[in-house]
């Protein structure tokens, strides 16, 4: 629960795509309100929407691997 996950958590509430939830604060409770607003609020299913699209247009899964082997590949 460290390193990049607290930033890739504010991308996706800043998208509108999800709600943010603490790891020390994460009771049942909270996980499931969350779960609910994210199953259940159209804005969250249509910024998902939206992050999704722009996954795709910038290519996608292969897209992405590419990238990632370029960068392991210079920094041989």
């Amino acid at each position: 629960m460290r390193d990049d996950q607290p930033a890739v958590a504010a991308q996706v509430t800043d998208a509108g795509a999800g709600v943010r939830v603490r790891f020390n604060r994460a009771t049942a409770d909270v996980l499931g309100t969350a779960l609910d607003t994210v199953l259940h609020e159209p804005g969250c299913r249509e910024a998902a929407g939206r992050v999704r699209a722009s996954f795709r247009a910038a290519g996608g899964a292969a897209a992405a691997a590419a990238h990632l082997e370029a960068l392991a590949a210079r920094a041989k």
